[in-house]
């Protein structure tokens, strides 16, 4: 019986996980439709009363697969912390992840608690439900490097 609840909590887990892979696909897709045709793109966040500048850049793309990297550096913080993602996006499967946060890599579905890079027990859904999140408030709060007039 315990072995079992175990097992159903793992199922359960994995599909919660590739729900929010697929999410995210289709944001990436929706929020940045040309990404296959252009390289690079830079655009703004707001960020209190400044603003932070996000840039995209394509690292490899292949038919099935394409790796992002997405730099936020605030204006406001003279530190250099920034916000840094190295996404995978697979399209024969239409799902996104994030592969590297801030310079760390390699997520496991779980970790044992405590653990040496002090990761959260489930680090990867918080790292993709964070990935996800940022994608919604980059398409309501986004805002265009160039000016554009209507």
């Amino acid at each position: 019986m315990r072995n079992n609840l175990r097992l159903r909590s793992k199922e359960e887990g994995l599909s919660n996980l590739i729900n929010i892979f697929e999410k995210n696909y289709i944001k990436f897709e929706k929020l940045f439709p040309l990404l296959k045709e252009d390289n690079n793109f830079k655009y703004f966040l707001p960020e209190g009363s400044q603003l932070s500048e996000v840039s995209i850049k394509i690292e490899k793309m292949s038919l099935y697969t394409t790796f992002v990297e997405i730099n936020q550096s605030s204006k406001k913080e003279k530190s250099g912390i920034n916000t840094q993602m190295k996404i995978a996006i697979y399209h024969d499967i239409k799902m996104a992840e994030v592969r590297s946060f801030n310079g760390k890599k390699v997520f496991w579905m779980k970790y044992k608690y405590p653990n040496k890079n002090m990761f959260h027990k489930n680090e990867k859904i918080q790292i993709n439900v964070f990935l996800s999140e940022w994608l919604d408030f980059s398409e309501k709060q986004g805002l265009s490097k160039y000016l554009v007039e209507i």
